[in-house]
């Protein structure tokens, strides 16, 4: 029998590696489609998680987060034991932390606090009927990530009680370290009155992804709007001569609502950009 060379044997594998043959190996993508690909999705994944922020650690508890440089010089950490209704009903909550950031820059008219709250989300529920009826409308959002969200469907701030949150703009869904939530920036008021620059807030409400926890923030801010009670529509705005005008008072609050959606984040003080990089920073251990 003849015997084959060693080149015989080794010319096919030589010709293919030369492309004289076909290779049988599926064709594979090339490296550009594959960067491109893996850009994409990192891209994707950064913009779905919470942004890194560096400033002043707090760890208190089981509770971190970081105050962006600028914002404030720290936060006064303390446990609220169970409060009663000797301090209103709106006030009844089962004990708590609270947070009460320090130097923050932005006091307001009503010389309110800016304030993080932390809540065992259920047992707040169960004993403060405005914390049950904002938790449930939370849960809801979050639930139907295609859902619009409207003044009339917003969370509102539990310790609030029976203030009226009278607007909501800037309304936007914004994760935290250990849940997700929404920002939105409201006033709230015991009957209806002009929307001031000094008398809103950045309301935000998360619950961690166990459920667990309720987080509640509620920080002052000056509106980029010229608005005062002495002049309420200095922005162009026409506040109603008489609040019993309902159609007005809604066209009021709608144009309002408007004017404040379209402005830039950084033209509030504090920016929207350090409350959200705040609000994100949050861990619940």
């Amino acid at each position: 029998m003849k015997k084959l060379s060693s080149l015989s044997i080794l010319m096919p594998f030589l010709l293919q590696a030369c492309g004289a043959i076909p290779a049988s190996a599926p064709a594979q993508p090339n490296v550009e489609t594959v960067v491109a690909a893996t850009l994409n999705a990192v891209t994707q994944q950064a913009a779905n998680a919470p942004t890194e922020s560096s400033g002043t650690a707090i760890n208190f508890q089981n509770i971190n987060f970081v105050i962006p440089q600028g914002l404030a010089s720290g936060a006064n950490g303390e446990i609220v034991p169970l409060v009663d209704e000797s301090q209103g009903p709106w006030g009844v909550a089962p004990e708590h932390l609270l947070f009460t950031l320090q130097d923050y820059p932005a006091p307001s008219e009503d010389g309110f606090d800016a304030v993080i709250r932390i809540y065992p989300a259920q047992a707040y529920a169960d004993v403060n009927p405005w914390a049950e009826g904002s938790i449930d409308r939370l849960r809801a959002i979050l639930a139907s990530p295609g859902m619009t969200i409207t003044n009339d469907n917003a969370p509102t701030v539990p310790f609030n009680g029976a203030a009226a949150q009278q607007y909501a703009a800037q309304i936007q869904r914004l994760s935290f370290i250990s849940g997700n939530g929404i920002r939105m920036i409201s006033q709230y008021g015991q009957f209806p009155g002009p929307i001031t620059k000094n008398n809103s807030f950045y309301h935000y409400e998360g619950l961690t992804s166990d459920g667990k926890y309720l987080i509640a923030a509620l920080l002052p801010l000056t509106l980029p709007l010229q608005s005062t009670s002495e002049n309420p529509s200095a922005d162009g705005v026409v506040y109603p001569a008489d609040i019993s005008d309902s159609e007005g008072l809604t066209a009021y609050y709608q144009g309002i609502t408007d004017v404040l959606n379209s402005a830039n984040p950084d033209s509030f003080q504090p920016t929207l950009t350090q409350l959200d990089a705040l609000m994100q920073s949050i861990a619940v251990r």
